[in-house]
């Protein structure tokens, strides 16, 4: 439509400008070299117009003619850089499958087809040279992407990642030690550094690293929060293992104090201030924290720090109902009270306990509880069948790795056996990943680094 309309308008000055020449009549005169010429005006426009339109047609003729050598050397080039950009994308394909023979050809045929490219075709050779072994020439390819800047991060990594894989931590060292030195403010290289912060496990580094990270923004807030509460119990544990407790202490007062409904901060100061005598500080933590997180690790705790009359059933038996009435919606405060009932075989309140329980949320422990009250009672069938029930309800949550998704009894900072950093989360279990069931993990644990 545009066109059309513009089309219009230059026509429409073409007839215009007619018109005009058409109304003012008029002749030229030229007297030149004894010739006496004498035109019409409108006659000589449009013989000026045919000559310019003729030099117009003949440069247009002459240029193609010229650049045609150029034209046809361009297209030639384009044809091959498409050719060596599928090579490329084929290649990477071929490596995201395992298959070194193909990944080898395509990168081969890449380099030749984009000899310009200092990028994805060395990649693809680095990676292609990994896969059938050739570790010199996967370092050569390696090294000559850290020529250029935009490609410096594929290739720091993936020395990195090869001297991991060899299980050359001294290596792996110098090469993020490297990388800092050329990019001291880039984001990918303060997360590398603190990648092999934690895989030393060099807890106070990694520290010192992450406040880097938090000032550029490098990983999102949820996560430097979580990591710093974590590397602050992973410091806290390691002075306990070495006798340091006062410091221990004071690490673990700065992670519950970030977080206090996360558990493990909660549980370890406790544990710190039962030790130290300071039952008053150790309830006031845990209440503070079962209030926001009822979690199945607080009541071994809860039950150490009962009063020292606890050893009478009564006291023991209203110093749980204290935990319920913190959460009355929890099933796990009413079970530990329904725990402690039948400790003290009071089956009736144990009873109560487990139908409140019961109408929160059923899962395995409550069906073993019923068959405890049902066994205490001598009513065996009742109890098989409660123990069959808890054998097929749904698996209740548990500490697991959210990479590998292996359950564990306790939360640690570091994952066994793969050593994934600070990926042990409360949730439900699920099948384990192909590469950890094989007994390699190496895959996951390069695949997502210092999560």
């Amino acid at each position: 439509m545009l066109r059309a309309l513009w089309f219009a308008a230059k026509l429409g000055l073409i007839v215009a400008a007619a018109v005009w020449i058409a109304d003012k009549p008029g002749s030229v005169h030229v007297d030149w070299l004894g010739y006496d010429i004498e035109a019409q005006v409108g006659f000589v426009l449009v013989v000026l117009l045919g000559i310019l339109v003729f030099a117009l047609l003949l440069y247009r003729f002459l240029w193609g003619i010229f650049s045609a050598p150029e034209l046809w050397r361009r297209y030639r080039e384009q044809k091959k850089m498409a050719k060596g950009y599928r090579s490329l994308t084929l290649g990477l394909t071929a490596v995201a499958a395992g298959d070194a023979r193909l990944a080898g050809h395509h990168a081969v045929r890449a380099r030749k087809l984009l000899p310009h490219d200092g990028g994805l075709p060395v990649l693809l050779e680095a990676q292609a040279a990994r896969l059938r072994g050739d570790g010199k020439k996967a370092h050569e390819s390696f090294e000559a992407l850290l020529a250029n800047k935009d490609t410096s991060f594929m290739g720091l990594r993936g020395l990195m990642l090869t001297a991991l894989e060899k299980g050359d931590m001294a290596r792996a060292s110098e090469i993020t030690q490297r990388a800092i030195s050329l990019y001291p403010r880039q984001p990918w290289i303060l997360r590398m550094v603190y990648d092999m912060d934690l895989r030393q496990e060099k807890w106070g580094g990694a520290l010192k690293t992450l406040s880097k990270i938090e000032k550029r923004r490098a990983l999102p807030p949820e996560k430097i929060k979580s990591d710093r509460a974590a590397l602050l119990i992973a410091l806290g544990d390691a002075d306990m293992k070495a006798g340091f407790e006062a410091r221990a202490l004071e690490r673990f007062k700065k992670a519950y104090a970030m977080d206090p409904a996360f558990v493990p901060a909660a549980v370890r100061l406790a544990q710190r201030y039962l030790g130290g005598k300071k039952r008053r500080a150790a309830i006031s933590i845990l209440e503070k924290t079962w209030r926001q997180n009822p979690h199945r690790d607080i009541v071994p705790l809860w039950r150490v720090a009962a009063p020292e009359g606890g050893k009478n059933g009564a006291v023991r038996m209203k110093w749980f109902e204290r935990l319920v009435s913190l959460r009355p919606d929890s099933a796990e405060g009413q079970m530990a009270a329904a725990s402690s009932a039948l400790d003290d075989h009071l089956w009736g309140i144990a009873q109560q306990y487990i139908e409140r329980a019961g109408s929160i949320g059923a899962n395995p422990r409550l069906y073993r509880l019923r068959a405890r009250l049902a066994q205490s009672q001598n009513r065996p069938e009742e109890t098989a069948m409660m123990l069959r029930r808890a054998d097929d309800a749904p698996a209740e949550k548990t500490w697991i790795c959210s990479l590998t998704g292996r359950a564990y009894e306790e939360w640690m900072p570091v994952a066994p056996p793969h050593g994934s950093f600070n990926t042990i989360v409360w949730d439900y279990p699920r099948p384990l990943p192909h590469a950890y069931v094989s007994g390699d993990a190496s895959d996951i644990l390069l695949a997502a680094p210092g999560k």
